[in-house]
């Protein structure tokens, strides 16, 4: 019989991933030091992020704009070739209805 081995952890990313008891007992932090430090990581915590989401922004707005741009060329494109066609269609019935003398 085949048996199921499974694994389970927790990874603490961020502020999470520190133990402030412990870095308090090493470095011999007061409470007030201590919770400073804390928002100081979450200030740092916060800075990445909002760099991040910025990024992802700009990246966002680029892939946008370059998509919007391909979309008008194709449009304009469109329509050039559907003008040419028309006109083109246009002078091919007269030049047959000329031969057939019906005008």
């Amino acid at each position: 019989s085949s048996g199921i081995n499974a694994e389970y952890g927790n990874i603490d990313v961020g502020e999470h991933a520190n133990d402030y008891k412990q870095i308090q007992a090493k470095e011999k932090l007061s409470e007030l030091q201590l919770r400073v430090r804390q928002l100081l990581e979450q200030v740092d915590q916060i800075t990445k992020e909002q760099n991040y989401q910025r990024s992802r922004e700009e990246r966002f707005r680029f892939t946008s704009e370059s998509t919007n741009t391909r979309v008008l060329w194709w449009a304009v494109a469109q329509t050039s070739i559907l003008l040419l066609v028309g006109a083109w269609q246009m002078r091919h019935l007269k030049g047959f209805f000329e031969a057939k003398k019906l005008v």
